[in-house]
């Protein structure tokens, strides 16, 4: 993972050390890792080693030290650390082996989930001065999002329905299973592409089981006849609504549409789109997230005229039929990383507030957003939190988009795809927080 969000801060009298247990899929039956990142470009010219022991009873001791002048990396990895409480000890000592600045507390190790702790190092003096020690479990957003160790979660299968890439996943949490609904960009040799909804389920969200026919096809001779892409799900008494995005040329106007389902895989759709690209920055629309307030529906949407990008909304009182409002857009580019325009905002209520994931124009970075009516958003000052350079192994350092966010009683989840190893084919991921 590079350019990780710097972990290890040094100011004029102490260091800050975090250390997270990564999401991994480790070789060991419940173990989990630990993983210390330091900035060593801030660290004392005096701190030549940072060394890190675990302890705990009735287990072996284990211990890394990090040359911060000849290694060539600023991390201390700990691996398959069987799952449970363990005291961490770190110190930082010069050349000599003097520790110079040191720290302890207790860190849960936990098998497959995130959890993050802040441990200050304080100045020893010559090395019998107090210590003390700061410990927070739980982080600002922008500081804990840990993109999964072994993205991507999901390739193409290969057939015709995908063969050229898997894109905008659409995430839900239903009755103890994550549902997924992507589009698949495929093409029949000799015959122009096209996109196809598809879908998978699983019960933890990394392991996924495969329907490998599209459960939306685009239509015959209509207004979708070209491409359809899922952009939310909404479920309410049984019955699922599904608002997608359809065009039958890429170059006119794309319009959103409306399927029904009573299981998530065998679908209706409406005849006719229930909301219409036009002109100026709404020439091209498409759905990214649902959200019902009382007994309104908010619809978000993308709206696209090349090469501009901004994020709007439409309100209804039944989920059909559906009225742009007046303030839009309401999401526009005025940060200099969002470059020609913000894009493709997935929401999520939580706890009376309206969150908000969307990305940049080039695909680079995604940002956060809130709002306590829908319709007026506030920026994070962090944005964007997350980059191409922050994805595990460099997995998709050319693109991430499509961002899905989803909550669940544990955590927050950003399903995305990406770009990466020089590919022109998208793949979709998993970046995860642990709600505190």
């Amino acid at each position: 993972m590079k350019n990780l969000l710097f972990l290890f801060v040094v100011s004029f009298i102490f260091l800050f050390l975090s250390c997270s247990t990564e999401i991994t899929s480790p070789a060991k039956e419940n173990s989990g890792k630990l993983l210390l990142r330091i900035d060593k470009q801030n660290a004392p010219e005096s701190v030549e080693y940072v060394k890190a022991y675990l302890t705990r009873e009735n287990f072996d001791p284990i211990s890394r030290t990090l040359n911060l002048q000849s290694d060539s990396t600023a991390d201390i990895l700990l691996n398959e650390i069987d799952a449970g409480i363990w005291h961490l000890k770190v110190d930082a000592e010069d050349d000599s082996g003097l520790v110079l600045y040191t720290g302890e507390t207790n860190v849960q190790v936990f098998a497959g989930f995130t959890s993050q702790v802040y441990l200050t190092l304080q100045p020893t003096g010559t090395g019998t001065g107090s210590i003390y020690i700061s410990v927070t479990w739980g982080v600002p957003i922008n500081h804990s999002w840990m993109d999964y160790i072994n993205n991507p979660l999901i390739e193409p299968l290969g057939n015709s329905y995908d063969n050229l890439g898997v894109a905008q996943p659409v995430v839900i949490y239903d009755s103890g299973l994550y549902k997924m609904w992507y589009h698949g960009l495929g093409r029949v040799e000799g015959d122009p592409w096209k996109t196809y909804i598809l879908y998978k389920e699983s019960i933890d969200g990394i392991n996924w089981t495969s329907f490998p026919n599209p459960v939306i096809f685009p239509g015959v001779n209509s207004w979708d006849s070209k491409s359809v892409s899922p952009g939310a799900v909404i479920k309410e008494n049984g019955i699922y609504r599904m608002y997608y995005n359809g065009y039958s040329d890429e170059y006119a106007n794309w319009h959103i549409g409306l399927a029904t389902s009573v299981d998530g895989i065998n679908w209706t759709k409406r005849s006719q789109p229930i909301l219409h690209g036009t002109y100026g920055w709404e020439y091209q629309i498409g759905p990214t997230a649902i959200v019902k307030i009382n007994s309104t529906y908010f619809l978000y949407y993308t709206g696209r005229n090349l090469p501009g990008y901004k994020i709007g909304v439409a309100v209804s009182t039944d989920g059909i039929n559906f009225t742009k409002y007046s303030g839009n857009p309401i999401l526009t580019n005025d940060k200099p990383w969002e470059l020609n325009g913000t894009l493709d905002g997935s929401v999520v209520m939580d706890n009376g507030t309206l969150k908000m994931v969307y990305m940049n124009s080039n695909a680079s970075g995604f940002g956060f957003a809130t709002s306590t009516d829908g319709l007026n958003w506030i920026k994070d000052n962090n944005n964007p939190f997350f980059t191409i350079n922050n994805t595990a192994n460099n997995w998709a350092d050319d693109d991430i988009a499509y961002p899905s966010f989803v909550k669940t009683n544990n955590d927050y989840r950003i399903y995305y795809c990406g770009i990466g190893d020089n590919s022109i084919v998208y793949k979709i991921g998993l970046l995860k927080k642990q709600i505190n």
